[in-house]
């Protein structure tokens, strides 16, 4: 599948103008896919972690339960390391008074270095957690926590970059920035993607997941010039007035691979 065939044949080149709407990858802060949700290992529940990032920053706190079984938690502040995608930090323990306590004592809050964390991304919605705690040594597989289903639907004026390769006919491989119409249909977990430009429409038929703040959706592709085929959108981010993510698909009758990230402004409900 080419946007480039199917949606823009009119365009004659790249819309510089819109280039700075782009990050690579797509839903990321500056720095990297933003680490930032609740996280928790699967099949244990009743703790988690929650990483907010900032830039090259990861700001974690844990809850956890002590040796005698009672409600801890930890906090540290993760830079990254010379290991890409991989943060690293001050495991720090805080107490203070009981939260009832009015006014608030400051006096009486305490803070110590209890070990170190390090956070390891091993792919948009996984991670690997290691900590130490006054010598016990810790490692968790992690997941985003689903808290609830986002609802993607609206229309949008997106701005896509794509990479094309692997066609039957070499000449259909490129890749270019361009800007079309893209509207979202949701009723429950079944999500219709139509993508509309001066070329003609692309509709994509799926059904929706979802990982902490990134949803996907994987289905099949039709356009309104014939080509057709598989597609997923990953690490799909919706707000108030945006929507971002990623998609990939495979051509089924032209042998397209496409790739590509996009971050779209709402314009309509």
């Amino acid at each position: 599948m080419t946007l480039r065939r199917s949606l823009c044949s009119a365009l004659v080149a790249p819309l510089l103008a819109i280039a700075t709407l782009f990050s690579t990858p797509a839903s990321a802060t500056s720095f990297s896919t933003d680490q930032s949700d609740v996280w928790n290992a699967i099949g244990e529940p009743g703790w988690a972690v929650q990483l907010v990032q900032r830039g090259s920053t990861i700001f974690a706190t844990m809850y956890v339960y002590g040796p005698s079984m009672q409600a801890t938690f930890y906090s540290a502040a993760m830079e990254a390391t010379a290991t890409q995608l991989t943060w690293s930090g001050d495991l720090i323990a805080t107490t203070g008074p009981w939260f009832g306590t009015t006014p608030f004592n400051s006096a009486l809050v305490t803070t110590r270095t209890a070990g170190t964390m390090t956070w390891t991304a091993t792919s948009a919605t996984t991670g690997t957690l290691k900590y130490s705690v006054d010598g016990v040594l810790v490692t968790k597989t992690m997941a985003r926590c689903l808290i609830r289903y986002d609802d993607y639907s609206g229309t949008y004026l997106a701005a896509i970059h794509e990479d094309t390769t692997g066609c039957f006919n070499p000449a259909d491989n490129d890749s270019l920035e361009i800007s079309l119409d893209l509207t979202v249909g949701q009723s429950g977990l079944n999500m219709s993607i139509g993508l509309v430009g001066p070329g003609g429409t692309c509709t994509f038929t799926g059904t929706l997941s979802q990982a902490g703040q990134f949803g996907a959706v994987a289905g099949t592709y039709s356009c309104g010039n014939g080509d057709f085929g598989t597609f997923q959108f990953f690490e799909m981010s919706v707000g108030v007035n945006y929507l971002t993510g990623r998609l990939s698909a495979n051509g089924t009758n032209d042998g397209c691979k496409t790739a590509a990230y996009f971050a779209a402004v709402r314009h309509g409900p």
